[in-house]
């Protein structure tokens, strides 16, 4: 029998933390400190309860589990179920909810996470239509990587200047990108390309190195990359990416910066730089990448 005031309290609070209404705990309670065999008039008189609401209050009980109904008394007599047991059935599946609800908030909070971190990157990527860089250089350091990590499908670069002006962000984003199955289609003229295998001083054995762990991976992927290489080119630097975008670079008739622009949402100019692509690629020769990949290639 309960009769100290603040385990009552407790076993109420208990009761309610483990699903129990209101009537359903004052219910419960009036049996550890009445006793057992109580009838609906016992039990509304003990609690207050009403007792057109006693049968359904206790109705409840029953399908928790703690009380039993003796159907062939007169009249009918609810006895409580061991409370060592019953309690332990309501507080295991208060824990399965309780699980439950954390791995749903946890679903959710991954889900956060992935639309904060694509829109920080989609924050990163929002480029201006108009842009101006010191060099060709920083075109490749800066515009030409955030491109690349954009996107999706085929990344497209020409450039009479590309391994003059290549960098670890630009390597590093395009060995992610083939690695995510990216195609790359890379074109440049023959002089910049055999200037690699005359690169001499503490500079050019960093600029061989990142190039040579470039074309190990291009290597690996010969089936997404292709490189070629023709004396032809005399346009603007650019590049073409997901057949959505383009950016271009041209030098300022004013000083030796470069202006660039980037188009994503015309398709015209996107299609115009496509056709002098294809044109380019059409007359260029195929570079065998084996040839750059030779470990010494990149020792003075």
């Amino acid at each position: 029998m309960v009769s100290n005031p603040i385990a009552r309290d407790n076993l109420y609070l208990l009761t309610k933390k483990l699903g129990l209404s209101a009537f359903e705990s004052k219910a419960y309670i009036c049996f550890l400190t009445i006793g057992n065999g109580l009838s609906a008039k016992d039990i509304s008189k003990s609690t207050g309860i009403p007792l057109t609401r006693v049968y359904d209050v206790m109705k409840a009980l029953e399908e928790k589990c703690l009380v039993t109904k003796n159907k062939l008394s007169k009249p009918v007599k609810y006895y409580l179920n061991d409370p060592a047991y019953s309690l332990m059935l309501l507080l295991n599946k208060k824990k399965m909810q309780i699980n439950e609800e954390i791995a749903m908030l946890e679903s959710w909070v991954e889900e956060m996470k992935r639309i904060t971190i694509k829109d920080a990157d989609n924050a990163v990527n929002i480029y201006p239509e108009w842009a101006l860089y010191d060099s060709e250089q920083d075109v490749y350091e800066s515009l030409i990587p955030a491109l690349i990590k954009d996107a999706n499908s085929e990344v497209i670069i020409v450039g009479r200047n590309i391994i003059n002006t290549i960098n670890e962000r630009f390597v590093d984003e395009a060995i992610k990108g083939v690695e995510r199955g990216v195609a790359f289609k890379t074109m440049l003229t023959l002089d910049s390309l055999d200037s690699l295998l005359t690169f001499n001083g503490e500079e050019a054995i960093e600029k061989k190195a990142m190039l040579l762990k470039l074309f190990q991976v291009y290597n690996m992927y010969s089936d997404l990359v292709s490189v070629r290489a023709s004396d032809l080119i005399n346009v603007v630097p650019f590049g073409i990416f997901d057949r959505e975008k383009v950016g271009f670079s041209v030098q300022s008739p004013k000083n030796s910066k470069y202006i660039v622009t980037l188009v994503t949402d015309k398709k015209a100019i996107v299609d115009e730089f496509y056709e002098i692509f294809e044109d380019l690629w059409s007359k260029a020769l195929d570079i065998d990448l084996n040839r750059f990949a030779d470990s010494d290639m990149h020792m003075p």
